[in-house]
């Protein structure tokens, strides 16, 4: 598969816009990336013949001037495999180019041993690959500070890691070189630039809510990592300093009030049902239950002062809500709104909210996608 040290700065631009926006036509490449036709033939030649672009049928013969033939990009030139790890769970796919998923599994982690996870991502791979050809390149994501080309995962608190190198023991179990680890919520923010609903905005953000809160960050077209990898991490931000208790015991912090597995206890202790699931606690909220409304409005109110403190530091226009909780966003989406537009500076424009529903197979197409950046951009 082509790799970023085969390619060009610009053959690697003309190929990323023909992956993310394509078909496109010569002269609308050269538009859009502000290089003349002749300059995009010339780097597209290559990746022609390499059989990475394939020439589409002509549009309208009936049109004025020279018929126009689209270039897009050959998804099934090479395959990726995406794996997204949990504290107990794998879930791995396998996509084409465009990041489409083909197939998908989910297996249990049988421990938290590193020896163990790398065999159980070693038998993913390889029962996605199957007969086929092996994936150009395989992408790992999980909770921590892993990122891009880091040797090894400096943290990851659900898996008890401390300097682990997972890619190279994942390379060497398959036998595929290629393996990059990414913290998972960057994954999916990835995934959302390419081929999602970040296409077409160079800054936006991603936050995620679920059994914490992320935030991932794309400014200027490129996925923001930062120093120490520990960007977006908006948690334990201070939303009310009489709040209740994190578990790591910090008042009012965000997660305190938006995290599953607190709106969960709030509602359980309140109506003292230590039996209700995450999902019952928002059934209870939905149906009007008292103590259930007022503590998903809470959280929602978080969430949307969350939302933007993230819009008034970057200055981006469109922030997507996924993750495995995301589902609280339609039981307390005015509460939400409300703290959004109070929260939000005042001279800046209003706030484009789009919800993601989650799956796991995206998280683990994220990975997939981080993979295939890693390999054109080389980061």
């Amino acid at each position: 598969m082509l790799s970023e040290a085969h390619l060009t700065e610009g053959m690697r631009s003309v190929f990323v816009e023909l992956l993310v926006h394509g078909p496109l036509s010569r002269a609308e490449a050269a538009r859009r990336l502000d290089l003349s036709p002749s300059a995009v033939t010339k780097l597209t030649k290559p990746l022609l013949q390499d059989g990475y672009l394939l020439q589409q049928p002509v549009g309208d013969r009936n049109a004025m001037g020279r018929p126009s033939q689209p270039l897009a990009v050959d998804p099934a030139r090479a395959a990726l495999i995406g794996v997204k790890l949990t504290e107990d769970e794998l879930f791995a796919v396998r996509t084409d180019l465009r990041a489409e998923i083909q197939r998908e599994l989910r297996r249990p982690l049988i421990s938290h041993d590193v020896d163990d996870v790398v065999a159980c991502v070693g038998e993913a791979v390889r029962d996605l690959t199957g007969s086929g050809k092996p994936p150009a390149a395989v992408g790992i994501s999980l909770a921590g500070t892993a990122s891009g080309g880091d040797p090894v995962v400096p943290t990851s608190p659900f898996l008890g890691w401390r300097n682990v190198p997972l890619g190279g023991l994942v390379a060497a179990a398959t036998g595929i070189p290629a393996v990059v680890v990414e913290n998972d919520v960057r994954a999916l923010t990835a995934a959302q630039q390419w081929f999602g609903a970040g296409v077409g905005h160079s800054s936006f953000a991603l936050v995620t809510v679920g059994a914490g809160l992320g935030c991932g960050l794309v400014i200027g077209d490129r996925l923001v990592r930062g120093a120490g990898r520990g960007t977006g991490l908006v948690g334990h931000m201070s939303i009310h300093d009489s709040g209740p208790l994190c578990e790591m015991g910090h008042r009012g912090c965000a997660r305190a009030y938006v995290s599953s597995a607190a709106i969960r206890r709030a509602v359980a202790t309140t109506l003292d049902r230590p039996d209700l699931t995450f999902e019952a606690c928002l059934a209870l909220a939905a149906e009007g239950q008292p103590a259930a409304r007022r503590i998903l409005e809470e959280a929602g109110e978080a969430l949307g002062q969350v939302v933007a403190t993230v819009a008034n530091i970057t200055g981006v226009q469109l922030v997507i809500l996924s993750g495995e909780a995301v589902a609280m966003y339609d039981v307390c989406a005015g509460a939400f709104d409300a703290a959004l537009a109070a929260h939000t500076h005042w001279t800046s424009t209003p706030i484009d909210v789009v919800v993601k529903p989650f799956t796991f197979s995206e998280w683990a197409r994220g990975a997939a996608v981080i993979a295939l950046q890693h390999r054109i951009l080389g980061r």
